[in-house]
């Protein structure tokens, strides 16, 4: 249809611009027989072929303001609608001892909490009750928040941190504080950056780890107690896919999918059967299917391939899940959990993403950290109401958020810092919503 329109109008095109009489494709004339494809005109009228004869169809001023407007047409430019930017959003919640970080798509991070060592890093050390900017940031890709530091890694795979530093866990080989962020020293192809409770680690590009910062249960890994002030590799370990980090403990996830941890293991937080410290990496037992790994002060937990949690170390409050309050030197399963996607530990106390999207918290709940409504210790995982579609989960040590697929943040549990984000001080036993300034 379009191919003999655009004849038509090539034809219509010739008649008129010819300028004489009976002028066609056929040089057809008035009276002749025509063909049908033949196009003609007289002295005032475009003539058509109809049964063989010439008729007269539209007037030539017609045709021309036709062909015209249909020339003018095919030479705009049509402009495509207006695309507005799309506005920066959430991509990571971090949470640290009594502040909570978030990592934003523009690579820019914004923090609040309590605020006395600088861990905000806004260049003050004033509490904030809603979210502020971390100052020089903004091409952060992943976020790690200690104690009273916060690390940051960046798009160049170097690493940034600030807030505390009394033992160098900042690397910056000094022990000042800072107020915003300075450069790790010496990491130049770090792949995730993690916090301990006052020491950091690096999973570097070819699979081995560096730490710094303090290390007096060993917590470096490179067999000596003494604190760092820069980044030294942990011993022994070559194949590393993934760090998490208690307070003074620190563990690998290995290529091969099975475990190593190094550090304080006065609960048998290492899982490798014992009670003994270790200055360098000692294999954690009966873990050969982990795909994560995450650490609270004094346990360690390992997500497994078939979607179950095991967890070792202190076990008081329940932090295990195992329904007993006994300490595990190795690890035991947490029942319940089949269809975990992702852990997260803290001080005393665990949480699990689901794969429907909802949140399973055990251990400790004194401040209302596992979201349940209740401030009941929980020695197996029970879910936390009005979260159905969390995407991703972080805590501190007795708060806990959850980053939502429509890209807002909810926080429960302590907040007498601030560090829920509500514009309060008020402890929340269920979620609200952290008032993000974007």
């Amino acid at each position: 249809m379009h191919t003999t329109i655009r004849r038509g109008l090539a034809a219509l095109l010739i008649v008129t611009l010819a300028g004489t009489a009976l002028v066609g494709c056929q040089n057809g004339r008035a009276g002749a027989r025509c063909r049908t494809k033949d196009f003609g005109q007289d002295a005032t009228h475009v003539l058509v072929c109809k049964n063989g004869r010439w008729q007269r169809s539209i007037t030539k001023q017609q045709a021309a303001a036709f062909i015209i407007a249909i020339i003018k047409a095919r030479q705009t430019t049509t402009t495509p609608p207006t695309t507005q930017p799309q506005r920066p959003f959430v991509t990571q919640v971090a949470g640290g001892g009594r502040h909570t970080c978030a990592l934003r798509s523009d690579g820019t991070i914004w923090c609040w909490g309590v605020n006395a060592e600088d861990q905000l890093g806004d260049g003050t050390t004033t509490n904030r009750l809603t979210p502020v900017q971390t100052l020089g940031i903004t091409t952060a890709t992943q976020l790690a928040a200690g104690d009273n530091h916060t690390c940051a890694l960046l798009a160049n795979n170097t690493v940034s941190c600030w807030g505390y530093n009394v033992d160098g866990q900042l690397g910056d080989n000094t022990t000042t504080n800072r107020l915003t962020p300075v450069q790790t020293l010496g990491i130049t192809t770090a792949t995730q950056v993690i916090a301990g409770g006052n020491h950091t680690c690096a999973l570097l590009a070819n699979n081995t780890v560096s730490c710094w910062g303090n290390n007096v249960d060993g917590q470096l890994g490179d067999n000596t107690t003494t604190n760092r002030l820069t980044p030294v590799q942990t011993s022994g370990i070559t194949t590393a896919t993934q760090l998490t980090a208690g307070s003074g403990h620190t563990c690998a996830l290995l290529a091969v999918r099975t475990v190593n941890c190094w550090g304080k293991n006065l609960y048998g937080q290492l899982g490798d059967t014992t009670t003994t410290n270790r200055l360098t990496p000692v294999q954690t037992q009966t873990i050969t299917t982990a795909t994560q790994l995450t650490a609270g002060i004094f346990h360690t937990c390992a997500l497994l391939a078939d979607n179950t949690v095991k967890c070792w170390g202190y076990n008081v409050d329940g932090q295990l899940g195992d329904n007993t309050t006994t300490n595990r030197t190795t690890p035991v399963q947490t029942p319940g959990i089949t269809t975990a996607t992702q852990l997260t530990a803290a001080s005393q106390y665990t949480c699990a993403l689901l794969t429907d999207n909802t949140v399973r918290c055990w251990g400790d709940n004194l401040l209302g950290q596992l979201g349940d409504g209740t401030t009941t210790n929980r020695l197996t995982p029970v879910q936390t109401p009005g979260i159905t579609t969390a995407t991703q989960l972080t805590v501190g040590v007795a708060h806990t958020c959850a980053l939502l697929a429509d890209r807002t943040v909810k926080c429960w549990g302590y907040n007498f810092d601030g560090q829920l984000g509500d514009a309060t001080t008020t402890n929340r036993l269920t979620p609200v919503t952290v008032a993000l300034p974007f």
